[in-house]
């Protein structure tokens, strides 16, 4: 009897260690509303590689979250508008192919990612909690990823000031969040 009793205390013993690490666990893995390497990786590939492309957006765009930012007076009335993201799209390509003299040649800067710090281990959302970094956080919740250009040169009294693309993953799959594309007239030296 003896021997049945210390099997079961061993037993029991053996499912709490294993609860606990299964917890330790899964607050440590990335869960599924995180952005992970290969997430970035896919951007790269699937987004980036011949930017600017029309189906890439198409693609990667949230359709009901999409916010376009911009000084560009046709860009504003599409967004004022309420115009369909299809539309804020086409622009977008139109006005990047169009001008090219503003957007050929540049490179996008290391992403920052954005996350709240010690999600994974339980932490509780906070202001207070929010980092954004240019490298990939180990161990925390990557939930936002954007990519800058810096200020480009002045061409034709216009100088590309922010070019900047948000993508997001959240309660659904990573997507295209926002562009925001603001110019200023400038003088060329």
């Amino acid at each position: 009897m003896e021997h049945v009793k210390a099997v079961r205390r061993s037993f029991a013993a053996a499912l709490v260690i294993s609860a606990l690490w299964a917890c330790n666990s899964a607050f440590a893995q990335p869960q599924e509303s995180c952005i992970t390497p290969s997430d970035l990786q896919s951007l790269q590939r699937d987004f980036f590689a011949h930017f600017p492309d029309a189906n890439a957006f198409a693609r990667s765009v949230d359709k009901s979250k999409f916010e376009l930012l911009t000084n560009a007076p046709e860009g504003r009335r599409l967004e004022q508008g309420g115009s369909p993201t299809g539309d804020r799209i086409d622009w977008l390509i139109r006005t990047f192919n169009d001008h090219s003299e503003l957007f050929s040649g540049f490179a996008f800067e290391r992403p920052d990612f954005t996350y709240m710090k010690g999600q994974l281990r339980g932490g509780k959302p906070s202001v207070n909690n929010l980092r954004t970094s240019k490298r990939f956080p180990k161990d925390e919740c990557v939930q936002e990823v954007n990519y800058d250009v810096p200020t480009g040169p002045c061409v034709m009294s216009q100088q590309l000031t922010r070019l900047s693309i948000t993508f997001v993953k959240d309660e659904r799959p990573l997507s295209l969040q926002s562009v925001e594309m603001f110019f200023n007239a400038c003088t060329a030296k």
